[in-house]
């Protein structure tokens, strides 16, 4: 079968491809440091039952914990979710500052250093206690590792 010419239909054609092109491979303007957020090996058993870990069986709860790359954050969220992260921020995850830590007061996580007179931040990156951006220059979550619950027993790994 001979189809009529379609003059026009080529130049379409060309053009759809064109725009495609522009709007789904354009250029990142971000100047975002997308280096991969590292995570170490993981293997953490906690026992709610113990005197030292008891505290962290109320939803709202934090504590820190050796392992992984810079430590390991595990969080009992106020709605009864647990979440472990990498202590690496997010936002360039090898510099030497970049640590995160929670603060009690505004209840979220900051990138930066404690200090005996406050906090000295690194990047000002801040995250909310499921791991996500909230502020500062940090566009990806916190590096999170699995956990499980089994009674009394929390474990953290990779």
């Amino acid at each position: 079968m001979i189809y009529p010419q379609r003059p026009w239909l080529l130049p379409l054609l060309i053009a759809v491809a064109l725009s495609a092109v522009l709007i789904f491979g354009g250029c990142n303007s971000s100047n975002q440091t997308t280096e991969k957020i590292p995570t170490g090996p993981v293997n953490v058993n906690i026992d709610l039952n113990l005197p030292s870990y008891m505290n962290l069986a109320n939803p709202g709860t934090y504590m820190y914990f050796e392992g992984g790359v810079k430590g390991i954050l595990v969080i009992h969220d106020y709605d009864d979710i647990w979440y472990a992260f990498e202590r690496s921020c997010a936002f360039q995850p090898l510099d030497a500052c970049s640590k995160v830590w929670v603060d009690s007061i505004s209840i979220q996580i900051h990138c930066g250093t404690p200090t005996a007179t406050g906090f000295q931040p690194c990047c000002n990156s801040k995250y909310s206690f499921n791991g996500f951006p909230l502020g500062g220059p940090a566009k990806g979550r916190l590096a999170r590792y699995q956990i499980q619950r089994t009674a009394n027993v929390i474990s953290v790994y990779n």
